[in-house]
């Protein structure tokens, strides 16, 4: 068919040169209209011009560019292809941009041979034609064999618009491609320049200017010590006797440490066996017999020691001692058991099988003891010592007490009461072992229980007492200021029952009582002889002083987080 002979090709705006080409080589028109999209950057390239423009010569196709912006009209003119403002209008070659930029150019075998390109202007002297036409033209030239190519026809709107005939116009010879980049920078620095000025101005008049106020006035400081007594048992504030309603609250806490055992104990079996005891009593001093002419035996009871080697053994029997001699010459008693002695060694061990020979008998001098133990065996476990116990009871940390201390004054805040910190006491711990001493184990825990009290009263309770001691050493022109009531003001003096002594000793401040924060409302965007005659306006005033910064403020500023107002403590005491 005719209609073969041109075709109309719709460019998208992200297509590539690459992608354009594959639709050039694709079309089975020898004339083609490619319908360029506003703002069309793959074609402002002269190398993707050239490119374009070299596909079509290869594949025998003339190309038109069917757009309108004149930033594409030089780069078309530079490879001589068609421009149309639309598909109706007559094609032709802009002129080319005079120099072609050097960044532009591409290789030698790119270039492009003139004498393949189809002369689809009009010659002189004849009619303009239109897109559709110039399909005669290529016909003619690149396939012969087609002699009758109908006009280029897109839409029912191209078959109905009429062949406009128009002289070519005049070639715009200093048409030139605006430089995007550079003006992107100018208007980027532009920018920052602009922010910049505005956060100057901004820090200039708004967050660096400041006020500094500062107020003498005639304020005094009075010195009042007083002797109170908090009654947890008193419903009313006794102003003669200095009594003051109180509450006491309490807390207990627990605190654990627990130790490994280093105590050792032999629960095995204990050694017994027998003894056989004799005793010489001699004069002058005689133990048992007393007169020498008299005749006298003794007992020694059961459960008397019997010692041997730093062995102990308990005589398990009462043990009768019959005198069975008396030695003039030396003037001795000699006494001998009227029987064995039973006995058991005093702990467990293997230790204690022994044989006796010349063991003492605790509480009878002169008296010994021959004899044998056996039985006895080893079985060594691990128990707890008191050492264990004095070791534990050492890391238990009961000195740091602020956390208690801290809830008693939450209590005491939580009932609107004032803590009294120096009324915060703590009991004597109460201390428990698990297991006991002496007990098998490998562990031990030590407990330590201690109840912390703390006393609080009203506020307005003490502050009544403190100001009337106050207002007696001043004038009644004068106000409170602040009757300097602080913990530190506190010294407890002893504490009996319901009742704490407390010592308070205070510095209050006397003088014109000025509010900060409705001062700085007042004085706010005023100037400053104008801010220093407002706040004169305050008889007790004596002097007021005005420093504004930076230089260039000449007012102080609006917004009260500017100024800074300080009043000057009071110079002298009343």
């Amino acid at each position: 068919m005719a209609n073969s002979s041109k075709d109309t090709i719709y460019i998208d705006v992200d297509d590539e040169i690459t992608a354009i080409i594959d639709k050039v080589k694709a079309s089975s028109g020898k004339v083609i209209a490619l319908v360029l999209p506003k703002r069309a950057a793959v074609l402002q390239s002269v190398v993707n011009m050239k490119l374009l423009k070299r596909t079509s010569d290869n594949e025998k196709k003339s190309l038109v560019l069917i757009t309108s912006e004149a930033g594409l009209l030089p780069l078309a003119g530079a490879v001589r292809m068609h421009v149309a403002k639309t598909l109706s209008s007559v094609p032709e070659i802009p002129s080319p941009p005079k120099p072609v930029p050097e960044s532009e150019t591409v290789n030698e075998d790119m270039n492009l041979d003139d004498e393949d390109e189809p002369d689809l202007t009009q010659k002189a002297g004849a009619e303009s034609v239109t897109v559709g036409a110039l399909s005669d033209a290529a016909g003619k030239k690149h396939t012969k064999q087609e002699s009758d190519i109908e006009s280029l026809d897109l839409d029912a709107e191209d078959d109905k618009a009429k062949s406009s005939k128009s002289k070519s116009g005049k070639k715009n010879k200093h048409l030139k491609v605006p430089n995007f980049n550079r003006f992107r920078v100018i208007l980027l620095l532009s920018i920052i320049g602009v922010a910049a000025i505005a956060t100057l101005l901004v820090f200039a008049l708004a967050i660096w200017p400041k006020a500094i106020i500062s107020i003498k006035t005639n304020a005094a400081s009075v010195n009042t010590q007083l002797n109170l007594t908090l009654d947890t048992g008193a419903k009313s504030v006794n102003t003669s006797s200095m009594v003051i309603p109180a509450t006491q609250v309490s807390e207990q806490k627990t605190y654990t440490q627990t130790v490994n055992t280093t105590g050792q104990k032999n629960e095995g079996v204990t050694a017994s066996g027998t003894v056989t005891m004799s005793a010489n009593d001699c004069g002058p001093n005689y133990n048992y017999a007393g007169n020498p002419s008299t005749y006298t035996g003794f007992t020694i009871p059961a459960g008397t020691s019997v010692s041997y080697n730093n062995l102990t053994y308990l005589t398990q029997n009462d043990t009768s001692m019959v005198n069975s001699n008396y030695d003039f010459k030396t003037q001795c008693f000699t006494y001998k058991a009227s029987g064995s002695t039973n006995i058991a060694a005093q702990s467990p061990g293997a230790s204690y099988n022994a044989s006796i020979s010349g063991g003492t008998v605790s509480g009878f001098p002169g008296v010994s003891a021959d004899g044998s133990a056996s039985g006895g065996t080893d079985n060594v476990v691990q128990v707890v010592a008191q050492a264990d116990v004095t070791t534990a009871t050492s890391k238990i940390n009961t000195q740091n007490s602020a956390a208690a201390q801290q809830s008693l004054v939450n209590q005491l805040k939580g009932q609107g009461l004032y803590p009294i910190d120096v009324t915060f006491t703590k009991s004597a711990p109460q201390i428990s072992t698990s297991p006991n001493v002496g007990d098998q184990s490998s562990t031990v825990t030590v407990t330590e229980t201690i109840t912390y009290t703390m006393i609080g009263a009203s506020k307005s309770d003490i502050d009544s007492l403190v100001n009337a001691a106050v207002r007696s050493q001043t004038s009644k022109s004068q106000n409170i200021i602040n009757n300097g009531i602080t913990q530190n003001a506190f010294k407890q003096v002893s504490a009996s029952g319901n009742t704490d002594q407390v010592s308070l000793s205070v510095l209050a401040q006397v003088g014109p009582n000025i509010s900060i924060s409705e001062l700085k409302k007042e004085v706010a965007g005023k100037s400053p002889d104008a801010a220093i005659t407002a706040i004169k306006q305050n008889p007790d005033v004596t002097s007021v002083t005005v420093k504004l910064s930076p230089f260039w403020v000449s007012s102080i500023p609006g917004s009260t987080s500017k100024i800074t107002i300080n009043v000057a403590k009071p110079s002298g005491s009343s």
